[in-house]
């Protein structure tokens, strides 16, 4: 396979957690920081029932940790448990966002071991949403015709 520039493989994709131009933010918790379970783990850690994955079943049912995070998956870029350096973790919550060739990603995994979450969020300097680029290139193009006399 030919390289591009910087010695990447013609037809690969950049690694979402590779050449990191900033700090990644981390944050320990017993509770998620993502919203996506945060229901569920406090009537997991109650021994309340939770709805059963819709893919298995239906109705309620009371389950350990290990039981509801089953169907999860390791993040093996992260796997880690940031409180007690365990790798018996599963990955709940990842999202990344890559907008004109800069990323934003967060991922939250909890450990199986300690009950602890570990999370790991990161954003390029430059990064900005479709939304926010578009209203600071409107606002340069007012300032500039602000500049030249010219009324909107």
């Amino acid at each position: 396979m030919t390289t591009k520039e910087g010695g990447k493989k013609a037809g690969t994709v950049a690694k979402y957690n590779t050449n990191l131009r900033a700090e990644v933010k981390t944050y320990v918790s017993a509770d998620p920081r993502a919203f996506v379970h945060s229901r569920e783990w406090k009537k997991i850690m109650a021994g309340d029932p939770v709805e059963i994955n819709p893919s298995v079943g239906h109705g309620m049912k009371v389950m350990t940790v290990t039981e509801w995070s089953a169907r999860w998956k390791r993040n093996e870029d992260f796997p880690d448990c940031l409180a007690c350096g365990s790798l018996n973790t599963k990955e709940h919550h990842f999202i990344q966002t890559w907008c004109r060739g800069n990323r934003k990603w967060e991922s939250e995994t909890l450990c199986l071991d300690c009950h602890n979450f570990s999370w790991r969020s990161y954003v390029d300097p430059e990064f900005t949403t479709p939304a926010e680029h578009e209203k600071e290139r409107w606002g340069k193009m007012l300032e500039g015709n602000k500049a030249l006399g010219v009324e909107n």
